[in-house]
């Protein structure tokens, strides 16, 4: 009997996935974004980005197409790309991926659009918020205990970073209440 190799889906692929939801893109054009916008965390080398679009085309998520006015094939979400995309944005967020993976939050936050209503948008920040208020709690305490301890650099280091989380969770209660704010003008 055949052994099926199962594919693992990267954050790569999430990030294309997410990116052609919201516009048919070329590889050229997917490549283009991670070089000239805030993806620049993501490789734009082709070796990373055209083997993510086999990959995502074999498990059946993206279709390349081409108009007749297009001169080059365009890569396109098929209904599993959207459901494993929503479900991708959709997971539980822990301690691990604030501490680990707020970049990757925040780009699943800015994917949300179009993809899921504004109930579940607070719950994701509500959520993240939840999650760096435990973690917060945490380096304040790491802070109180060791800090003094800490070479200059790396306290101030580490002080950059407790301002970074802290300004983040101010920013999912200003999110939170901008999208309320939002939703209520909408339903006038």
């Amino acid at each position: 009997m055949k052994k099926v190799k199962r594919i693992k889906i990267t954050s790569l692929d999430y990030a294309i996935l997410g990116l052609i939801h919201q516009e048919p893109l070329s590889g050229y054009g997917i490549r283009k974004q991670f070089e000239t916008t805030a993806l620049g965390n993501y490789s734009s080398s082709p070796g990373a980005v055209y083997p993510a679009l086999d990959r995502l085309q074999q498990l059946g998520m993206v279709v390349k197409s081409r108009l007749a006015e297009q001169k080059k094939d365009r890569f396109k979400c098929t209904d599993k790309g959207i459901v494993t995309l929503k479900q991708w944005l959709l997971l539980p967020i822990t301690i691990a991926d604030v501490a680990k993976k707020t970049e990757e939050l925040l780009l699943k936050f800015a994917f949300m659009d179009n993809l899921l209503n504004n109930i579940q948008k607070i719950v994701f920040l509500e959520s993240f918020q939840k999650q760096l208020k435990i973690y917060l709690e945490e380096l304040k305490a790491f802070h109180s205990k060791e800090g003094a301890s800490l070479p200059l650099n790396g306290r101030l280091a580490f002080e950059h970073g407790l301002a970074s989380y802290t300004t983040t969770y101010k920013w999912c209660k200003n999110a939170i209440t901008a999208i309320r704010t939002h939703q209520e003008k909408q339903n006038m």
